[in-house]
């Protein structure tokens, strides 16, 4: 058995920040996750949400706090690319386009809080079309409002960003183990934990980052308040030409009045792992459900009906942009994992097992302070000063 000072299980977006953050204050850290899977079809293990070439960024958020979180963790962008050497941040700006007459998912008013925040911005306003001569490639109806927010907002490649936290964690003294953790115990004085080939680890205090699958491996007493939820994005091929002529459009978060295609995120496009340029777009649509078990959720990216409204995704993204040429349209299937309060759980959940997760889709952007919050709660109770302490409770 190898013993360490902190352990966290789950080697994404929030595990990879939190173990940086953890091996800056002690030479005594591991986080255990396994890679991406080779065939996500016949995997028989977790999945991630970062498997994935491009986020949206922006430091606009859903209320003040989540804004402020995400100004925090854009601020470290350069800083980590620096010290990684792993380019992983483009600031190309984003558009958020919605209107007073659609329901979203905001938990304070956008336009409201992009004044008051001093978040650098162009508002157009209901009927201003000017800003079609700003972006000559996008349409949407004039019943929306758009706020353009540019550079330090754009997007990221999440796969690059997990890479370079990691290549900094192991500068600091910390190990990458790539394992499945199936099995978590207390005994008094330390945690100690199973992997799914039977190693045996040992930690003073261990941080659970695993997202959708939290509930699924006996890593708590009980079950956390967290909910899964699928999602499904849609990758609209282009030529190298098209990309190259496309390379400085923003990134897209856009509450549409469609029936099926709701809450809709979009990128431009960008060389994914087959050669291929693709513009990403992502939404909310009915079919979406919530697996409960490790079976279900393993059910759902192995054979999820993820093509059910391809033609209405296609549709809309048409729509968005009707002057782009797409060769092809293909589905993908992601995980969200939401919580009651619409804030990530960060909290303790035993007297040496804490818990980070439940990031609604944003978990991406805002990783490197979800990571610094849970750091710092786990080596001395530390907090952010002017971060509510009670909206990342367990409830």
């Amino acid at each position: 058995m190898i013993d360490f000072e902190y352990i966290v299980i789950g080697n994404g977006l929030f595990g990879s920040a939190a173990a940086r953050y953890l091996s800056q204050e002690s030479k005594d850290v591991a986080v255990i996750g396994p890679g991406e899977p080779k065939d996500e079809l016949t995997h028989d293990g977790v999945y991630a949400s970062h498997y994935d070439e491009r986020r949206m960024v922006r430091i606009l958020g859903r209320s003040r706090i989540r804004s402020e979180i995400g100004r925090m963790a854009m601020d470290n962008y350069r800083m980590l690319e620096e010290k990684s050497g792993i380019p992983f941040y483009e600031p190309v700006g984003c558009l958020i386009v919605n209107s007073d007459g659609v329901q979203d998912n905001n938990l304070e008013p956008p336009r409201e809080l992009v004044r008051t925040l001093n978040i650098a911005h162009t508002l157009y306003e209901e009927g201003d079309s000017s800003w079609r001569k700003v972006f000559p490639d996008f349409d949407f109806p004039e019943t929306h409002w758009i706020i353009h927010e540019p550079d330090p907002a754009g997007m990221i490649d999440p796969r690059a960003m997990l890479r370079a936290q990691n290549v900094i964690a192991r500068q600091q003294g910390a190990v990458v183990i790539p394992e499945i953790v199936v099995h978590v115990e207390e005994d008094g004085h330390f945690v100690q934990i199973e992997t799914r080939s039977g190693a045996r680890y040992r930690a003073r205090k261990v941080l659970v980052t695993v997202g959708s699958f939290t509930n699924c491996f006996n890593l708590f007493p009980h079950k956390l308040p967290l909910q899964s939820e699928t999602e499904i994005i849609v990758l609209g091929r282009v030529s190298s030409t098209e990309a190259d002529r496309l390379s400085g459009m923003p990134t897209i978060s856009y509450f549409t009045e469609d029936a099926v295609i709701r809450d809709v995120y979009m990128a431009p496009p960008v060389r994914y792992a087959d050669g291929n340029f693709y513009v990403k777009m992502g939404a909310n649509t009915p079919t979406d459900y919530h697996p409960n078990n490790l079976a279900e959720i393993q059910d759902w990216f192995r054979h999820g009906k993820s093509d059910v409204h391809l033609g209405d995704f296609e549709r809309v993204l048409r729509a968005i942009v009707p002057q782009v040429e797409f060769l092809s349209f293909q589905t993908k299937r992601c995980i969200l994992t939401r919580t009651a309060n619409k804030y990530p759980i960060i909290d303790q959940i035993t007297d040496r097992s804490y818990v980070a997760s439940g990031a609604h889709g944003s978990g991406a952007k805002s990783s490197d302070t979800m990571g610094r919050l849970a750091a710092g709660l786990l080596t001395d109770c530390r907090w952010l000063p002017g971060m509510p302490r009670d909206l990342f409770r367990v409830v």
